[in-house]
């Protein structure tokens, strides 16, 4: 069963169904003991908070165990005393930017990237996972996310570009499937990994200078808008690619 959240909220925000930015792609594992239990605690200041369980990998992975790869984390907001130690240095500016200011969103998951030494195990992008509290939140988010990563797209070094992607968050007391966003920086086409990670911090301070400028304001449009609406007022017979790469 998916979580439509369909009685929270009305006012979402306006992202075109052929929005270039937003697009599915699922994540495996991506796994939460309790999804509406997590949203309902969030930041209440009446939520008794257990003691973290935080190590740290040779890698720079924190979760519970001190091992690179994908591990356990405890789930902390940012009223746990331990929520600063739990996040990964190269991902906080964007962790606290989304949970703070005017964006103030749930995150379910973070990850700096990782090149890691174990030739078994692949490289990891950074990214942020976010948990909407409501379909209005959603559609407000995903079009302010579109706006700025359309801002962001010129000031990002060559060998990084950023995605916004939906994804299903299970959880594993009810089985249910929610509808959650991934922000990641990703792996331009044609860059390696050895280009990719020395632009990281670079990128990652584009984007959030974005991200401040923007609001998940209820009302207005994805990124994507203007340069579609450009190709369709001058009803142009160029292709939908031509239209894209003007955005």
């Amino acid at each position: 069963m998916e979580d439509d959240m369909s009685t929270e909220g009305t006012a979402g925000g306006v992202l075109r169904e052929d929005c270039g930015r937003v697009r599915w792609h699922e994540r495996t594992p991506n796994v939460m003991p309790d999804v509406e239990l997590f949203r309902r605690s969030w930041n209440r200041a009446d939520v008794e908070r257990p003691p973290a369980r935080i190590s740290v990998s040779r890698d720079g992975n924190i979760n519970t165990v001190g091992r690179p790869g994908v591990h356990e984390a405890d789930d902390l907001d940012p009223r746990h005393p331990s929520w600063r130690e739990a996040i990964e240095p190269g991902v906080w500016p964007l962790v606290d930017t989304l949970t703070t200011s005017a964006w103030s969103l749930v995150t379910y998951d973070s990850c700096a990237g990782h090149a890691y030494r174990d030739p078994a195990l692949r490289p990891v992008g950074r990214r942020v996972g976010l948990l909407p509290r409501s379909v209005a939140e959603r559609s407000r988010v995903e079009a302010a996310l579109c706006r700025a990563v359309t801002s962001a797209a010129g000031a990002l070094p060559p060998p990084v570009t950023v995605a916004v992607s939906r994804t299903h968050l299970w959880c594993g007391r009810t089985g249910g499937a929610h509808v959650v966003l991934d922000l990641s920086l990703d792996r331009a086409p044609g860059s390696s990994w050895a280009q990719y990670f020395p632009a990281l911090d670079a990128a990652t301070a584009a984007l959030r200078k974005a991200l401040v400028a923007q609001a998940p304001v209820a009302g207005q449009p994805c990124g994507c808008v203007p340069a579609r609406a450009r190709c369709a007022d001058t009803h142009s017979m160029a292709s939908p690619m031509t239209c894209a790469m003007d955005e």
